[in-house]
């Protein structure tokens, strides 16, 4: 299982806090997981394509930048993304979905980090897992797409120059 996969299955079980437990923290922490598990999703499948040693593996992981990656999936989102190939290839839904949900929840995750005027509930929390589980499935449906391929190098290392 990968980091992914477990900080995934992890959300769930943070949205389901034992009656003592201080909701709010579970439930922000439950939304703040369903991001990195999609986050660190995308980094495993872009940093496994490339046959590097266990150290420079850490060093390539490292180097993806939550802003960089933010600003990809716009584009992917409003359809202004252009692979590296030419011609670009198309966008497949899924792909779209992924995007997408990178977008809402690096979105929510921002909100339930830093505003604390915001009250969480299981169901908003819900919500954020549910979406982190559908870009988990519409991954693995495009993941050797050329395609996903061309998104996870731009999510490395920004947009191709014109």
């Amino acid at each position: 299982m990968g980091v992914g996969d477990g900080l995934r299955s992890r959300s769930s079980r943070l949205a389901n806090p034992a009656p003592s437990d201080p909701e709010q923290v579970w439930l922000r922490r439950s939304a703040s997981t369903a991001y990195y598990a999609l986050f660190h999703l995308l980094v495993g499948e872009a940093v496994e394509r490339w046959s590097v040693s266990p150290g420079a593996r850490v060093g390539l992981e490292r180097a993806f930048q939550h802003t960089n990656m933010k600003e990809v999936s716009r584009t992917v989102k409003h359809g202004s993304w252009k692979g590296w190939s030419t011609p670009s290839p198309s966008v497949p839904v899924e792909l779209w979905e992924v995007a997408t949900a990178f977008l809402d929840l690096q979105g929510a995750r921002h909100l339930a980090d830093y505003d604390n005027s915001k009250t969480w509930t299981l169901t908003d929390a819900q919500h954020q897992i549910e979406i982190a589980e559908s870009a988990f499935q519409n991954w693995r449906k495009i993941r050797t797409d050329a395609a996903a391929n061309e998104y996870l190098l731009s999510l490395l290392v920004g947009k191709k120059r014109e």
